[in-house]
């Protein structure tokens, strides 16, 4: 993985728990995403051999540029996790300093080392150390507001060899609430020489735009917004080059995408497994369509593939017989087609 983000716009899918698994990395590259990371991965699971953690590892070639990310407390357990990730031939390792769960911090990981920058320092010395791949960093602004390291964990990481940092600029008591503090990522940009990714609030190609006018980083980072949409990335690639904006895709390829997308995770998990694990996929997919609410409510007593299919299949045909076209493949006025 090239981690010179300084050469162009990159656009990344950014982990998610339980919801950035192989396939909605992999969907999120067909419409244009320029790297992804895997979920969460527990480091104290890696060194345990424990095969469900193992499994969160996997990914497949048309998923790159991927890294792996970890999360974890103790610095020799860390880096010994790096060094089973390192295995995989991933592009990049990436730690995890910014996760708020309280299964996460109540373990001392993720954002709670925001509160311990002395350990936080010695896990990056650890890690870099232990592996020849790319490091990165993935964090938040600090603990709470009166607890604000966001330029102080960049030199720490860039003193130690970091490749990339990427901020997300909320602190671990905030949350997810109110507005990301995107000048807290320009002055992280002015404070190191190491590529910065902005993370926070990004749900439309202007505001991609204007995190990087704004704040002078690297590279962005896309999370919920993606989540049904993985169009997001098109759009705002598109946007990023030529100043227009593509239209959201119709209806016809919006449920085909949300198909193709339960398919393969029934596929990958298994039929029960992988359709439990795509309702709320599902339920993102058909947001903002007329009359969804009923759909989903539907979707949730339905128990295989082919009934859930019949059911959008029929939703996508009330809607196109009620005026919502099928525009699939059609050309915006920029001449550009949707996919």
């Amino acid at each position: 993985m090239s981690l010179n983000f300084k050469q162009n716009q990159t656009v990344l899918l950014a982990p998610a728990a339980g919801v950035t698994d192989s396939i909605t990395r992999k969907i999120a590259k067909m419409w244009g995403a320029d790297a992804t990371i895997t979920e969460l991965i527990s480091s104290e699971g890696l060194i345990r051999n424990c095969k469900k953690t193992k499994a969160l590892m996997s990914f497949e070639d048309c998923e790159r540029p991927i890294g792996i990310q970890l999360f974890g407390a103790n610095p020799d357990n860390m880096a010994q996790a790096a060094v089973i990730a390192s295995t995989l031939n991933p592009d990049s390792i990436n730690l995890n300093f910014g996760c708020p769960a309280k299964k996460i911090v109540g373990k001392n990981g993720g954002a709670s080392l925001l509160l311990n920058l002395p350990m936080l320092e010695k896990i990056i010395k650890k890690v870099v150390d232990a592996v020849t791949l790319p490091v990165t960093v993935k964090y938040r602004s600090g603990w709470d507001n009166n607890n604000i390291v966001g330029v102080e964990v960049a030199k720490i990481a860039k003193d130690n060899g970091i490749s990339a940092v990427c901020l997300h600029p909320r602190t671990k008591v905030q949350g997810f609430a109110g507005k990301a503090d995107w000048s807290l990522i320009r002055e992280v940009k002015h404070s190191v020489d190491i590529p910065v990714i902005g993370s926070g609030d990004i749900d439309s190609p202007q505001k991609a735009k204007l995190m990087f006018d704004t704040t002078g980083c690297d590279a962005v980072m896309v999370c919920q917004a993606s989540f049904g949409k993985p169009w997001i990335f098109k759009r705002i690639k598109h946007y990023l080059q030529t100043g227009q904006i593509l239209p959201e895709p119709d209806v016809t390829i919006k449920i085909s995408t949300a198909l193709e997308h339960l398919h393969l995770s029934i596929q990958r998990y298994g039929s029960w497994p992988g359709l439990i694990r795509m309702r709320n996929q599902l339920t993102w997919y058909l947001k903002d369509l007329p009359e969804a609410s009923k759909i989903r409510a539907k979707i949730v007593m339905l128990t295989s593939e082919e009934d859930i299919r019949n059911l959008l299949e029929n939703y996508k045909q009330e809607l196109i017989d009620k005026g919502y076209e099928s525009t699939e493949n059609k050309e915006d006025t920029s001449g550009c087609k949707i996919r």
